[in-house]
């Protein structure tokens, strides 16, 4: 696109039957009605005819403000280079709260397109000689069906014109017979225009296009442009060109995770070392009989590392707690690893119902053990003293499944946080509308 307007040079003059202003126009083979920028009015003027006023526009703040001169030209999505040879405001007859601005543009010899723009939000539309089929065309969820893409309605209006200025190939409060249904597939947009009672219908494709494209073309300092409001009807979703590629890039770093995880296990096969059944016993040595209870010590066994050591805890504990002091030693270097497991499960029945609370397992990994011959210290400690049966087991080259989890889990958080984005996105892009799907 251009990066400056360039000044077309209008192919003809008329001059404002009101007050005399010299309009300059560009299809001289077709237009047939003017809107004066100076004085607002609206007349037909078709040689040898004389100007006849239809009428007197005012213009309002409250309008969409026109940012592209009449004269400026640019070059459209679709390669051609157009002047704004009009420009009207509209709004819905039935919702004049809802006002956009469209400008005529024309691509000499009789090419037109219609560039709108409603809070900021732009659309380039062309007209098409194609017909298109509409799916449950008197319900809420109408749609039609074109390609590979799925157009649902999105809008249905009466247009009511409230301003023109520039030139027309034809009487733009014709514009206010017509019956309009929009129907959408972000970026595109499929607009059917017919008459109530008559057989005209009109298709028109269109799609949307950057603030930043629209200020390029035609030359318009971005801090004139129209600031973007909310969602518009045809706005792509965040990371529209991104998603797809980014789920299939995610996907494969999943299967490639897992894939590699079952690797490494079938390379490296867990090892289980020490599978044995222990039972606390007072410590006679210390004259007591509650509390702590005398060491345990477990057989000598061959780790090869490094590697990750699983340990595996379950206690048969009824209403009553067991607490754990694990020491896995190295024999040869005298290195040790310690971690505490506290084990309590408690139960009861009260007020009609049964409760419970805590747990009668507990587990542990020792991650990156190196080579060697190692035995286990056990230093319980029991409610009371009173005696504990417990189970122990000890695995080498564990495959650790929460880090498998958490690396699952960190691949998918950036397309999750998108996903939301775009859920988001497509919520408010339907609250704008009475149809379409509910609780988008």
């Amino acid at each position: 696109m251009s990066e400056t307007a360039t000044p077309s040079v209008p192919t003809a003059q008329l001059e404002c039957p009101q007050c005399h202003t010299t309009i300059a126009y560009y299809d001289t083979e077709n237009s047939t009605h003017y809107g004066c920028p100076a004085c607002h009015t609206y007349f037909e003027y078709e040689d040898p005819k004389p100007p006849r006023v239809i009428g007197e526009f005012k213009a309002s703040t409250q309008q969409p403000k026109q940012v592209i001169p009449l004269g400026a030209s640019g070059v459209m999505l679709d390669g051609s280079t157009y002047v704004v040879a009009g420009y009207s405001v509209r709004c819905e007859l039935n919702a004049q709260q809802y006002r956009w601005g469209e400008y005529t543009l024309f691509s000499a010899p009789d090419k037109y397109a219609q560039l709108a723009v409603y809070e900021g939000h732009w659309t380039f539309i062309q007209p098409t000689e194609r017909l298109y089929k509409v799916q449950f065309p008197n319900s809420r969820s109408a749609y039609i069906a074109s390609g590979d893409l799925d157009y649902r309605l999105y809008n249905k209006y009466q247009p009511k014109v409230l301003y023109a200025v520039g030139e027309y190939d034809y009487d733009v409060f014709d514009d206010e017979k017509l019956f309009v249904a929009e129907y959408i597939s972000p970026p595109h947009m499929l607009v059917e225009e017919k008459e109530r009672f008559g057989k005209k219908q009109q298709w028109y494709r269109a799609e949307h296009i950057e603030p930043k494209a629209v200020a390029k073309a035609f030359g318009v300092p971005s801090h004139e442009m129209p600031w973007r409001s909310g969602t518009g009807a045809v706005q792509p979703a965040p990371g529209e060109d991104t998603w797809l590629p980014l789920l299939r890039f995610t996907l494969f770093m999943c299967m490639l995770t897992v894939v590699a995880q079952f690797f490494m296990s079938a390379t490296n096969p867990s090892n289980l070392l020490v599978n044995e059944n222990f039972s606390t016993q007072p410590d006679t040595a210390r004259g007591s009989t509650a509390g702590p209870s005398a060491n345990i010590v477990t057989h000598s066994f061959e780790v090869h590392g490094p590697t990750a050591i699983a340990v595996d805890i379950n206690a048969y504990v009824d209403n009553a707690w067991l607490e754990l002091p694990v020491t896995l030693v190295n024999e040869k270097t005298g290195q040790s690893y310690e971690f505490t497991k506290s084990i309590e499960y408690y139960h009861g029945y009260e007020g009609g119902e049964s409760w419970s609370e805590g747990s009668t397992s507990a587990d542990a990994v020792l991650a990156e053990v190196p080579s060697g011959r190692y035995h286990i210290n056990i230093y319980p400690a029991s409610q009371g003293g009173m005696p504990t049966t417990f189970s122990l087991r000890v695995t080498e080259n564990a495959t650790l499944q929460s880090n498998l989890f958490l690396l699952l889990g960190a691949l998918f958080v950036y397309p999750a946080i998108l996903f939301l984005r775009r859920r988001f996105h497509e919520q408010q892009r339907w609250e704008n509308s009475d149809y379409g799907p509910q609780g988008a």
